[in-house]
């Protein structure tokens, strides 16, 4: 009787583990692209993306509108800085010179003070703005490369285009017919099995 059990069991466990394949199996075939579920052999090219970055004018040309923006916003806190420095320049050759009373010393390292921090905050403005120019630029950049790309891929009609390099990512362009992103997404989720939070456990004891 025992041993009937024990095949019945088995064969149960057989049935149920060739369903759960069978439904793995399926369910990851229908996530998959066209592309990849028909067979299809992507045509794959690759570039030198350091090339492509010394080499693409339009990437030149913004690179170019970024010195002249660093050139300028030099010029310009140095134009303004000057009147500052001056000053300075002026009131520590009086407070060190005969004729300064102690008080008049005083106020000089005060307004010494009152300069060096207006002169830091121009310099950190500068810094900032030059940062969210230099960002704004490389987002440009990102853009109209991914378009040429794009636009390059179809008339040549590759499906990936690949980088060779250590500049830009590695994957330049990819056809939709060979995404497997949400794919994956899908696939680690399902398991992915959370931890179990203590503090939370703890709050609703």
């Amino acid at each position: 009787m025992n041993k009937k059990l024990t095949i019945t069991a088995f064969l149960v466990l057989v049935l149920w583990s060739s369903f759960l394949t069978f439904q793995l199996f399926e369910g990851n075939e229908a996530d998959l692209p066209n592309g990849i579920r028909d067979g299809r052999t992507p045509v794959i090219g690759f570039v030198h993306g350091d090339s492509v970055q010394s080499n693409y004018a339009y990437i030149l040309d913004r690179e170019k509108d970024l010195f002249i923006a660093l050139k300028k916003a030099q010029m310009a806190i140095q134009r303004k800085s000057r009147p500052l420095q001056q000053e300075a320049q002026e009131l520590i050759e009086y407070a060190n010179g005969p004729s300064a009373t102690q008080d008049e010393i005083m106020m000089a390292k005060n307004r010494l003070a009152e300069i060096e921090n207006a002169l830091n905050q121009m310099q950190n403005q500068q810094q900032t703005d030059l940062m969210q120019l230099e960002s704004s630029i490389q987002g440009d950049i990102v853009v109209k490369l991914s378009e040429e790309v794009e636009a390059f891929a179809d008339e040549s009609e590759l499906d990936v285009v690949l980088n060779w390099g250590r500049s830009g990512e590695g994957v330049l362009y990819g056809a939709a017919a060979f995404d497997v992103t949400q794919g994956l997404i899908d696939f680690m989720n399902d398991r992915y099995v959370p931890a179990t939070d203590t503090l939370t456990t703890e709050i609703e004891k």
